[in-house]
């Protein structure tokens, strides 16, 4: 297990992620999360992603986002450009480009 976040006196870092070393652990504890609702503090697990899932989300959201400000978007093998400027690979992730 660990926190996610710098360490503040004055505030709360609410993310902990827990690493389990079963399947089955992680079918126990998310079958029985629904008794967290009893508890006075707001309480919320969530089953981790694959990274195909994850970039699969962040490509849709960034062309959404970029075809709401009103930029050209095109898809083409997977990879997200827009304005004529490659942003992401659904292979490999964000795209970064370097000034020459």
């Amino acid at each position: 297990m660990f926190r996610i976040g710098r360490y503040s006196a004055d505030k709360t870092r609410p993310v902990v992620i827990v690493r389990l070393r079963s399947t089955w652990d992680r079918r126990l504890i998310l079958s029985n999360c629904y008794k967290l609702r009893d508890y006075r503090e707001r309480v919320f697990i969530k089953p981790d992603e694959s990274v195909e899932v994850r970039r699969k989300r962040s490509f849709d959201q960034l062309k959404r986002q970029a075809e709401r400000d009103g930029k050209t978007v095109s898809v083409a093998n997977g990879i997200l450009t827009v304005d004529g400027s490659e942003v992401l690979s659904l292979r490999q992730g964000p795209i970064t480009h370097r000034s020459s």
